[in-house]
């Protein structure tokens, strides 16, 4: 019995050095870099703007963001919160979002990921510009898409639309400024 459980501990070890063997090295100081591009987000942020329901209904919000690096500067988290303006009894907080933005440096692309709705959303993101972060998903049978405009320091410009035709048109579907009220 003793034989076998060395024998098993043998061919683990061996497969497992082999699985390191074949595993390439991250390139962490690469996803650093690509993290580092996206400092204009940290921050915390405080503003307010105008969100459009599906069903045409348009109201205004009071919005906070808390974005901070995470792992040693290989990760940001944006962590949103937001108030329907209006009759406090009727207009609550809502639930909130959480997104995690990291690199892949075999892949070259910013990974995003989305939380809030009670849906984990994956995102394609892209750094269009040096100053406009871009991020666009699935959302059953649309699109959306979010664009920050940080080209103003200290300014905070997204327009949120919303695709139901495969990407070809785009309508408003949020649009929100806001201002850095702390660094991080």
């Amino acid at each position: 019995m003793q034989r076998l459980i060395l024998a098993l501990a043998l061919v683990v070890a061996a497969h497992g050095s082999n699985v390191q063997a074949q595993t390439p090295q991250r390139d962490l100081a690469a996803q650093r870099a690509a993290i580092a591009k996206l400092d204009a987000l940290k921050g915390r942020w405080l503003g307010q703007g105008e969100r459009m329901t599906p069903s045409g209904e348009s109201y205004r919000f009071t919005q906070t963001m808390d974005n901070a690096p995470h792992a040693g500067g290989l990760l940001v988290t944006l962590q949103g919160r937001s108030l329907r303006q209006g009759d406090p009894d009727t207009n609550k907080p809502g639930s909130g979002s959480f997104a995690v933005i990291g690199f892949d440096d075999r892949t070259g692309a910013y990974e995003f990921r989305s939380f809030g709705f009670g849906e984990v959303v994956p995102a394609k993101a892209e750094l269009v510009t040096p100053t406009t972060f871009r991020w666009t998903a699935s959302a059953g049978p649309a699109m959306l898409r979010f664009t920050i405009d940080l080209s103003q320091p200290g300014v905070w410009k997204e327009l949120g639309e919303r695709s139901v035709d495969g990407g070809k048109t785009w309508q408003f579907v949020n649009k929100l400024t806001a201002y850095r009220v702390e660094d991080r």
